[in-house]
């Protein structure tokens, strides 16, 4: 079967990626997600086959790029949960759906998205609905996080991608992304409350939504010299973890790996 792409690509990236069969699942739903990095690359060497994330997107969306990653024609591995309690809101989400990526314009906590990337996602969503008569608008436009367990899309407005491919304005772009402070009465329990900042090594690190597990659902990836400011920590198992709340949700980093001789290593560095 002939690969298919929106003409508003930019460039195809050339690298097999993870996909799967549609299995006959007609299209109906467009999912928006961000990179959890400020760099495309990144984010996109995440889902080439070999890596081991078994994650992939059809589109990667730039400031000034449409990157076509993986035919329409075939399933993105985008929107299926994690497994165990992560169970997807919508039946054969990957199957049924279209995923675009969006790199991000800064880290954590807030993981903000230029204005130019929006507008483009949003020209990129508009084409998708009229070539497969998807309604644009919020019940077939998703987040990421009204799918599956998860802070994706962090900082993305999918009520503003929806309203620019409607072709109306919207002054949310312009308007900074909040600071994101410590709210000392989120503190979970067993936590130290301590105000700081984790500045990372060079090694990215995901974060964990809703409890301090490498089992829980996935968030995104802290990009590898990112800062993520954080309210509270605790040594839990073999792992110190640090956490903040973003949008209402506890999110949790594990930033240092604690060893049988009762040794530690540290990922990064603190201020």
């Amino acid at each position: 079967m002939a690969e298919t792409y929106s003409s508003l690509i930019t460039s195809k990236n050339p690298k097999a990626m993870y996909y799967g069969s549609r299995n006959g699942v007609k299209i109906d739903r467009i999912v928006i997600h961000h990179n959890a990095t400020t760099d495309k690359n990144v984010a996109m060497n995440t889902w080439v086959q070999g890596s081991g994330a078994y994650t992939s997107a059809h589109y990667e969306v730039t400031p000034t790029e449409i990157i076509g990653c993986i035919s329409e024609t075939d399933a993105a591995y985008h929107c299926g949960g994690t497994g165990g309690s992560d169970i997807p809101k919508m039946a054969n989400p990957n199957q049924r759906s279209i995923g675009i990526e969006n790199v991000n314009s800064s880290g954590a906590p807030n993981w903000s998205v230029a204005h130019e990337t929006i507008v483009n996602c949003a020209k990129l969503v508009k084409d998708i609905c009229n070539r497969y008569g998807i309604p644009c608008d919020r019940q077939h436009v998703l987040g990421h996080n009204e799918v599956t367990a998860t802070a994706c899309p962090g900082g993305i407005n999918v009520d503003e991608v929806v309203a620019l491919a409607n072709g109306q304005t919207t002054t949310a772009a312009a308007k900074p992304a909040p600071t994101a402070k410590p709210q000392a009465a989120s503190v979970p329990a067993g936590f130290t409350a301590e105000n700081g900042t984790f500045v990372n090594g060079d090694t990215e690190i995901m974060n964990r939504v809703g409890s301090p597990s490498t089992s829980a659902a996935k968030g995104g990836y802290l990009p590898a010299y990112g800062t993520w400011p954080y309210d509270s920590w605790a040594k839990i198992g073999n792992y110190t973890w640090i956490h903040h709340v973003y949008n209402g949700q506890h999110i949790y980093l594990p930033v240092r790996q604690w060893h049988a001789n009762g040794t530690s290593t540290p990922w990064g560095t603190f201020k």
